[in-house]
């Protein structure tokens, strides 16, 4: 039996075991879930190479983990971030079409990035963007989104036809894109075999806002309240695109957005201004020799950049600093070379063109360094709050010039009184 001594001892030992014994293991703490929306509206698979990014980052960071949601094209994506903001469940990041900053933003859904970008390095941090993507990225004042998927308007030629037709080089202004469109035209009595060339009709009117820069004009002004469509640059503009298909007839009066590559890899127009995002799906589908070029200048060279930006969601700071973390991420050199090799987007990030994984694909079509070209001559793509309806309208007039149901100055005259209204009631 113990005595007391005895036992007042084992207890100070038992006592001081328990001190130094190590503690169990902690739980680690679970990661940050972040949500992830993002339209591919391009094709080609693309959707799997996003899933393949979200994959590596989630991979390589235990403390964040993103799912992802391919949300349709850029206005589908929109919709569903309108129905999100009314039921409360919007996204953490998205990425949108870039115009949408200068609607998301007065409408108090996205978070400013000016303290993010400021801690990553500032103004030295932004100097990694060509400048020309950056143009809509700022509402207010503030920065709202940055470049991720971006392309420009190109020409896309068939230098087999052109061959054939005679035709030493792709044309570098209007005048020359109509005589090369005419001979490149195939009839058939009056049935049309192959176009000239096509321009596609899309939501955003991005071709024409294109022609409205390169004959010296501008679309709407700086505070985002005049449209300019009534002015004479504007009319030209429209009238080109009037002639290209009424006058000359080298091109169909109205060709949807998704069925101008479907026609250049079937061979049903010669050339059509598109995408740079497409070239992906050109390599993949196209079975004759093509080539790419800036669009042909009229007074000047000119494009709105368009594609989308990246953006962050009004969150709690922590969720916003989990999900800044993966936004940073996928604009990184490395991920943007990869995204850009494999889609045909422009790598946002400049040193993203000096990694091998874009080398290689500039050394197999030193064509794509014309899309970066073009950045140098870019301009804001039209938006404002309201806008949306102000874009419908000009698309619809669009088609209804071309089919000759109304004049050039007369469509765009209502147009631009009926957006001018609509952009009067903007904060």
């Amino acid at each position: 039996m113990r005595s007391r001594s005895q036992k007042i001892l084992f207890a100070l030992v038992s006592t001081l075991a328990l001190l130094v014994a190590p503690a169990p293991p902690s739980r680690a703490a679970e990661p940050v879930q972040v949500t992830f929306w993002y339209p591919v509206d391009l094709g080609g698979g693309l959707a799997n190479v996003m899933q393949s990014l979200v994959d590596e980052f989630n991979a390589g960071h235990s403390d964040v983990h993103v799912t992802a949601s391919y949300t349709g094209n850029y206005d589908l994506t929109f919709q569903k971030i309108q129905a999100a903001a009314l039921a409360g469940t919007l996204p953490d990041v998205a990425v949108i079409v870039n115009d949408h900053t200068q609607v998301l933003a007065p409408a108090g859904a996205l978070e400013s990035l000016d303290a993010f970008a400021r801690k990553a390095g500032g103004n030295t941090y932004l100097a990694r963007f060509f400048p020309g993507l950056l143009l809509n990225s700022y509402s207010g004042g503030k920065l709202y989104s940055l470049p991720f998927q971006r392309s420009v308007p190109v020409l896309y030629y068939n230098k087999d036809a052109f061959a054939k037709a005679g035709i030493a080089e792709p044309p570098a202004t209007w005048t020359q894109f109509v005589a090369d469109a005419q001979k490149l035209t195939v009839r058939n009595g009056n049935d049309v075999t192959r176009w000239g060339a096509e321009f596609p009709l899309e939501a955003y009117n991005w071709i024409y806002y294109a022609l409205v820069y390169q004959a010296g004009g501008e679309v709407i002004s700086r505070d985002l309240k005049h449209l300019y469509l009534d002015r004479p640059q504007a009319n030209a503009a429209m009238q080109y695109w009037w002639d290209l298909v009424n006058k000359y007839k080298v091109m169909p009066p109205f060709t949807p957005w998704p069925q101008g590559p479907q026609d250049f890899a079937g061979e049903k127009t010669a050339m059509i201004v598109y995408s740079s995002g497409a070239q992906a799906f050109f390599r993949q589908s196209v079975k004759f020799n093509w080539g790419l070029v800036r669009m042909p200048q009229g007074k000047r060279s000119g494009v709105a950049v368009g594609g989308g930006n990246i953006a962050l969601f009004k969150k709690p700071p922590a969720q916003e600093e989990a999900a800044w973390k993966f936004l940073s991420w996928m604009i990184e050199p490395a991920q943007q070379a990869h995204w850009s090799a494999r889609s045909g987007y422009i790598a946002v990030d400049r040193s993203a063109w000096n990694l091998p994984e874009l080398k290689v694909v500039v050394a197999e079509h030193p064509e794509v360094l014309s899309t970066v070209r073009q950045l140098d001559e870019a301009y804001f793509e039209p938006s404002a709050p309201n806008f949306t309806q102000v874009r419908d309208a000009l698309h619809d007039a669009t088609q209804d010039i071309l089919a000759n149901k109304i004049s050039v100055r007369d469509g765009l005259n209502a147009v631009n009184s009926k957006g001018n209204a609509l952009l009067a009631n903007n904060p």
